[in-house]
């Protein structure tokens, strides 16, 4: 059991850079045993004021790619994926996708599946038809999602869906 919960969180981290293979984080050092151990086991408590938010743009707003999309937050702190901290955490940006359920792992990713892990602590990326193709012109909901350092949802408190054109 141990065996089959350090290879699928391996490739969980190796998966959530959003960069190719050869850049992908290195995740080597982490007790991945002892990451498990930590990781939140029923309800996650948001307190008063944290929230996450899309700075520089806003529900129903037309944009063009390519488009700098800027990811902000507020009572937490960002920060890359390694062991789960108290109020610390990094984006998740989902695209025609619902919010994550607290406690769950957002769902790894590629080009096209509506998932995009900013693992290594970003906090803005280019949309583009390259890197997001399912970013076709039309009506598209955007949602921000901020996680802990598992990937583990905060859930729907710390989740933000705006609706964008693509013109």
């Amino acid at each position: 059991m141990k065996k089959l919960i350090f290879i699928g969180l391996s490739l969980t981290m190796f998966s959530c850079s959003n960069q190719p293979a050869k850049e992908a984080e290195s995740h080597e050092g982490h007790n991945h045993d002892s990451m498990m151990q930590d990781a939140p086991k029923d309800t996650v408590a948001i307190q008063a004021g944290q929230r996450v938010f899309f700075k520089n743009i806003n529900d129903g707003q037309e944009i063009s790619l390519p488009f700098v999309v800027e990811f902000g937050v507020e009572g937490m702190e960002v920060e890359p994926a390694s062991v789960p901290n108290p109020n610390k955490g990094h984006h998740h940006l989902l695209i025609d996708q619902g919010a994550v359920t607290a406690n769950t792992m957002v769902p790894m990713g590629n080009e096209s599946s509506g998932y995009y892990h900013f693992g290594k602590g970003q906090t803005s990326d280019t949309l583009n038809i390259k890197k997001y193709p399912m970013l076709t012109k039309g009506t598209h909901k955007l949602r921000l999602q901020f996680a802990n350092g598992l990937h583990m949802s905060y859930g729907p408190a710390m989740s933000n869906e705006i609706t964008v054109t693509v013109k």
